[in-house]
């Protein structure tokens, strides 16, 4: 079965001596099924000088917890959560179960430049738009609550769409202005 943690994640111990904790997580060990957190489980290691410029000592590292006691914490909603995959754009992204945003921050990332993309067709409408007109106010009206809605959901699947929404907005309103100025 596949591991739902992935390296860089902030998750939140669920069971063990740490109970309640939350770190970053280093390292995955899919095989095994385990992560490696920063701060939690640390265990004292007695290191013996092999020469004698080598010091010895004790040495405190984390060590390997059960991925199944460790849940991932939403950057949006701030909750542990459990994670469901859902396929957008031909990519099987995670999902927050609890509010819908998504875990993967390469998704993430393109969503935002979808919207900041889609912002900027609206701006040049608006440059190009005439004030006699108001057909073309109108359009381009929904297509900035269209934008508005894109950003506030912008680390969501939904913003993807949106973002088509508003190019697809963006393309009639130019479509209109052409013909009404002809």
């Amino acid at each position: 079965m596949k591991m739902n943690i992935k390296k860089g994640d902030v998750v939140l111990v669920i069971a063990g001596k740490d109970k309640g904790k939350s770190g970053k997580v280093i390292e995955t060990d899919p095989k095994e099924k385990k992560v490696l957190v920063e701060g939690i489980n640390i265990v004292t290691k007695h290191k013996k000088p092999k020469s004698q410029q080598d010091k010895g000592g004790i040495i405190k590292k984390p060590a390997f917890i059960e991925a199944s006691n460790v849940q991932v914490i939403c950057g949006q909603c701030g909750k542990a959560t459990r994670i469901s995959h859902k396929i957008v754009d031909g990519k099987n992204v995670r999902i927050c179960k609890k509010c819908g945003a998504s875990l993967d921050k390469e998704f993430a990332k393109t969503v935002k430049k979808e919207a900041k993309k889609a912002e900027k067709t609206v701006k040049t409408v608006k440059k190009e738009e005439k004030p006699v007109e108001t057909v073309d106010k109108t359009e381009s009206a929904k297509a900035e609550k269209v934008v508005a809605k894109a950003k506030t959901t912008s680390k969501t699947q939904k913003s993807a769409s949106t973002a088509k929404k508003a190019s697809d907005a963006e393309k009639t309103t130019q479509k209109k202005s052409k013909t009404e100025s002809k």
